[in-house]
């Protein structure tokens, strides 16, 4: 697994909760991995994480990785009206560019790899 393949599954998840939240896919807690179980989770910590420890984001790269796991697991379990409310739909969209934010981290990230 390489940072795009972490950036792509993750791009995946802003998909799959808009399709959740307009009641076209089905999601549960069991369907989403531990920030750390995940792939890009177990990349970051068995390698990047130390060999990038000096990149300036490192630890905010984790820190966000683990707040978009908490974040998709908040929203699955938000009610049905909720998620259909402005409310919800706010917290998506705050979900997504949050997402966002993370890929940008790891482009930097990619681009400093290539540099070394």
């Amino acid at each position: 697994m390489n940072l795009q393949t972490g950036m792509i599954a993750h791009l995946q998840w802003k998909s799959k909760l808009s399709d959740f939240f307009y009641g076209v896919e089905e999601l549960t807690l069991a369907d989403v991995p531990d920030h750390n179980s995940c792939d890009f989770g177990k990349l970051f910590n068995r390698s990047i994480k130390q060999e990038y420890s000096d990149f300036n984001e490192i630890s905010a790269i984790d820190v966000l990785h683990k707040e978009i796991h908490e974040d998709i697991k908040r929203l699955i379990q938000l009610p049905v009206e909720t998620r259909k409310s402005a409310e919800g739909k706010q917290a998506l969209e705050t979900f997504k560019k949050k997402c966002d934010r993370f890929v940008e981290m790891l482009e930097r990230l990619e681009a400093e790899a290539k540099r070394r």
